[in-house]
């Protein structure tokens, strides 16, 4: 493996200055065009671990909807003229690279020149408090304090390691409304204390001086825990004082003699009459007042008329849409005979709303075969919502189901069966 990488398909419309600002982006030392290879660039980079990096960067990067193929090339570097060109050694390269970062005003943008000369940073004065701070700041960061060295350094200012009473009587000036009331009272405690130092040495002049003792080194006592405690502590013992019974309970004076209660009934109690005391007012009795029954009378309902076969056929949902609707699905009629079996009627559904519907099929028969017409609905408990017709023949039953099968009624639609008819098998 070489340090030379040789790039294809790069797109036409580049200049070869182009190509070569590309690739010394990704750190290559020289970029060169061959005459027998056309379309071809060769780029040679500082070493062998370099040039795998940008080989890993570049192969197929999509650059102007073309892909690039990059590859290892034992394609050696063109001689220079040495009247044009001199030969640089790596230390001075590097050098120059140092010189040009350094120098740089953005080197993520390409921008390596200096800033321009008439653009200045406009920062604040400086006072006693960015001073503090910058004086914390440099505690705190020490690459800020060797920077700062470095800075001094290069403008030729004094060295910063030696006393300089100059620069302390400069520091007390300036910083001194910074700590102007921690010195005000330290002033006024030192003064206090002066006082009472005062006082104090003219008793101790008068008392004698306390006689020194010498501090004896003594073991630590060790503490007894709660319970060791009240195990060996002795208790004060409760004095009993004796109780008499007499003092505590009743004194219960026996019975003597035995009193008896004597009953003198007469035989003549029962023939008397009851004489009832006259009650004169009767207090906290009422009586209670008799009302008149009313007798309710039973208003007829008057039946309404029965559905035409117009207004249930209007009033009834098509085939397509029975079969969206989930209530009809699997959906049969059973086999026929003459009882029809009806669900998912409302709760407010009554008798007549349904005799209504199916009055109409019987209207034409004799009294006799009429009295085979019957409607239950079933309004309590599971049955409720259902309902079962009875029609004279299963002829009836059929025209009634295939009519009023999908019926809305109270904005629901019927779904109307043939209802099963007890077998001998299903009795048993």
């Amino acid at each position: 493996m070489s340090a030379v990488l040789m790039i294809r398909h790069l797109p036409a419309n580049l200049s070869f200055q182009d190509k070569e600002q590309l690739l010394k982006h990704y750190g290559a030392q020289k970029v060169w065009e061959c005459r027998k290879k056309r379309n071809y660039i060769f780029a040679s980079f500082f070493n062998k671990e370099t040039a795998e990096s940008v080989l890993r960067r570049l192969h197929q990067l999509e650059i102007a909807h073309r892909r690039l193929v990059v590859e290892f090339s034992s394609e050696k570097e063109p001689i220079k003229d040495c009247s044009k060109n001199v030969e640089e050694s790596l230390c001075t390269l590097k050098i120059k690279e140092f010189q040009k970062l350094l120098n740089a005003w953005n080197p993520s943008i390409d921008f390596y020149q200096p800033p321009p000369v008439h653009i200045k940073y406009k920062y604040p004065s400086l006072d006693p408090k960015i001073a503090v701070n910058l004086i914390f700041s440099m505690f705190k960061h020490k690459p800020l304090y060797i920077q700062l060295l470095h800075l001094m350094n290069k403008m030729g200012l004094e060295v910063p390691f030696s006393d300089n009473s100059e620069a302390i009587q400069f520091f007390k000036d300036t910083f001194q409304e910074l700590f102007s009331d921690k010195i005000v009272t330290s002033e006024r405690r030192s003064e206090s204390e002066s006082e009472i130092e005062s006082c104090d040495e003219t008793e101790k002049s008068k008392q004698s001086l306390p006689s020194l003792k010498k501090r004896q080194h003594t073991l630590p006592v060790m503490r007894k825990r709660a319970a060791a405690i009240l195990s060996t502590a002795i208790l004060p013992k409760v004095k009993k004082s004796q109780l008499n019974q007499e003092d505590v309970f009743d004194v219960v004076t026996p019975v003597t003699e035995t009193k008896k209660i004597s009953l003198i009934v007469n035989h003549d109690i029962l023939t008397r009459p009851i004489e009832e005391p006259e009650v004169i007012g009767e207090l906290g009795k009422f009586q209670k007042e008799e009302t008149p029954l009313v007798e309710l009378k039973e208003t007829p309902v008057e039946e309404q008329p029965s559905m035409t076969r117009k207004e249930l056929l209007k009033n009834r949902i098509s085939h397509c849409e029975m079969k969206i609707l989930p209530i009809y699905k699997n959906y049969h009629p059973g086999q026929p005979s003459m009882r029809l079996y009806i669900k998912n009627l409302a709760k407010t559904v009554t008798e007549q709303d349904v005799k209504r519907i199916y009055k109409g099929y019987i209207e034409t028969l004799s009294e006799e075969e009429q009295n085979g017409f019957d409607v239950r609905v079933m309004q309590e408990g599971r049955m409720k919502g259902q309902a079962f017709i009875t029609f004279p023949s299963i002829e009836l039953a059929k025209t009634a189901l295939n009519e009023t099968n999908g019926f809305l009624l109270k904005e629901r639609p019927m779904v109307v069966q043939f209802a099963r008819v007890a077998n001998k098998n299903t009795i048993d």
